[in-house]
C-alpha cells in the first residue's frame, strides 16, 4: 500500500467510509486508491445530495455500448464519480448528458425565480 492510499484510507475510516471490495472495483477498472481519491475530491460526500454518512456508496458510470467487453483501463474512463445509492438510482439518469442536466437545473432555477419574485401564480 502506498503512503497516499494509507493516508486516504485513514481519512475514509475517520468518516466510516471504506472502498468497495476488490471485485467491485475491478468491475469498473479501479483500485482502492482510485476510489479513495474520487471520494476525497468529492469532499467525502455525495456530490448530488451532499450526504456524508449513513449511506451506501455506488460507483456511477456512463452506460456505454459493450461495457462488459471493455478492458479495465477503458472502463475507468467512464467512471463519473461516487454517489449515494439513492442519487445513483433515483436522481442521476445513467444516460443523462451534462447539457440535459444543465437544462433541468435551468428549469428549476427559472421556477424558483418566478416563485421568489411573486410572478408565479397560485393554482
Amino acid at each position: 500500500m502506498t503512503k497516499r492510499e494509507v493516508y486516504l484510507g485513514a481519512k475514509g475510516e475517520e468518516r466510516g467510509i471504506r472502498p468497495p471490495t476488490p471485485a467491485t472495483l475491478k468491475k469498473y477498472g479501479m483500485v482502492a486508491l482510485d476510489w479513495l481519491e474520487l471520494m476525497d475530491e468529492q469532499g467525502w460526500k455525495c456530490p448530488v445530495c451532499l450526504k456524508r454518512v449513513g449511506v451506501t456508496w455506488n460507483i456511477d458510470h456512463a452506460h456505454v455500448p459493450r461495457w462488459k467487453h471493455l478492458p479495465p483501463v477503458e472502463r475507468l474512463r467512464f467512471v463519473r464519480g461516487i454517489l449515494c445509492a439513492w442519487c445513483n438510482h433515483r436522481r442521476v439518469n445513467s444516460s443523462m448528458s451534462a447539457a440535459e442536466a444543465q437544462r433541468i437545473a435551468d428549469y428549476f432555477k427559472a421556477y424558483e425565480t418566478r416563485r421568489n419574485d411573486g410572478t408565479q401564480t397560485e393554482g
